[in-house]
């Protein structure tokens, strides 16, 4: 079983076929498999987070399209999880749908809009957490609370 590394680059499991925990090197890890005997380890906390944003847990992503990759910004490094698509690797994608122009927003209805992204990462994310007696901070809440709200106003 070739043991993947997000390092080398992003994988795609199409289906996952078990998500397991395991301990590993650096603490408490998720073990994905995919159908060609791959497996991913990341850490426990990476995992829930990017599966919670997607909705999903270790049970319901079986059977599912994932696609697991590092990210570097800002000097740290994420992993993200998301669905994977339906066309093929190396396919052309679809080209993004041209936007209205849209009239900036003032602070107020800024900061309305933001505190409903963190009122939804709470609902979401946290409650995710903590039924998973996974350890949740002011900084997860905020990184979610972050991606709501940039998807919200773009």
């Amino acid at each position: 079983m070739p043991i993947h590394k997000l390092a080398n680059g992003p994988i795609t499991l199409n289906p996952v076929t078990a998500i397991e925990s395991a301990e590993g090197n650096f603490g408490p890890q998720m073990v994905f498999k995919g159908n060609a005997d791959d497996i991913v380890f990341i850490s426990e906390m990476s995992g829930a987070k990017g599966l919670a944003r997607l909705n999903l847990t270790p049970e319901t992503a079986i059977g599912k399209a994932l696609t697991l990759e590092q990210i570097k910004k800002d000097g740290k490094t994420f992993t993200n999880i998301h669905l994977a698509g339906n066309a093929p690797a190396g396919a052309a994608q679809a080209a993004p749908v041209a936007r209205a122009a849209t009239p900036p927003m003032d602070v107020a209805a800024l900061g309305a809009i933001y505190n409903q992204c963190v009122d939804q990462a709470m609902a979401t994310l946290g409650v995710k957490c903590e039924a998973l007696g996974l350890p949740i901070d002011a900084s997860a809440i905020q990184a979610a609370a972050a991606t709501l709200f940039i998807k919200a106003t773009r």
